[in-house]
């Protein structure tokens, strides 16, 4: 290009076009990851000794407040148990549903890592599994313990390019107990 050629093209258009070109690199060079993580919504207890129960009328309710909470989240991916209970938990968000094994959550994690890397993630999973899932990622556990009716908590997890995890915890839909407003 000859130098006039450069002056009618205008040093705020060339400086425009090397800005998008730093933004499109620094864009896809930190990518980090958000995996929301949510336990199953309230099960139906009663055929207690029912090893696969489906959700109770509050465990619907609450999987459409799920939904409502990830609304503006672009959420790619789902994962989730193979247990009705989850899979219904899920059922109101939009993204393909794959099933995950919650004993090889290692595997999980590296799947998440790789295949969503900069991706927006939600995985379904039980009160004895999802702090195990923050701990896998990396993560440092919000709060120290799941009780079976704790339901109302949704834990963020975002993993940064270097691959480290930050974790936080939030409450959505009718609250149980606990929490703060802080977490809402």
């Amino acid at each position: 290009m000859k130098l006039n050629q450069i002056q009618g093209i205008g040093w705020s258009k060339i400086l425009m076009v090397m800005g998008l070109v730093v933004f499109g690199w620094i864009s896809t060079v930190a990518q980090s990851t958000t995996v929301w993580i949510v336990r199953h919504g309230e099960k139906d207890t009663a055929m207690a000794t029912r090893a696969n129960p489906d959700l109770n009328a509050e465990g619907k309710q609450r999987a459409i407040d799920l939904a409502t909470y990830l609304q503006k989240e672009n959420i790619a991916q789902i994962l989730s148990t193979d247990t009705k209970r989850t899979v219904q938990t899920a059922a109101h968000i939009k993204a393909p549903l794959e099933i995950y094994n919650p004993r090889s959550i290692q595997m999980v994690v590296e799947k998440i890592k790789s295949t969503w890397k900069g991706k927006t993630i939600l995985l379904v999973g039980h009160s004895n599994t999802v702090l195990e899932t923050i701990d896998a990622m990396g993560g440092n556990r919000p709060v120290p313990l799941l009780n079976d009716e704790d339901y109302d908590y949704i834990f963020k997890v975002v993993i940064d390019d270097a691959g480290k995890a930050t974790a936080t915890a939030y409450q959505f839909g009718k609250p149980h107990r606990g929490g703060t407003s802080a977490m809402k």
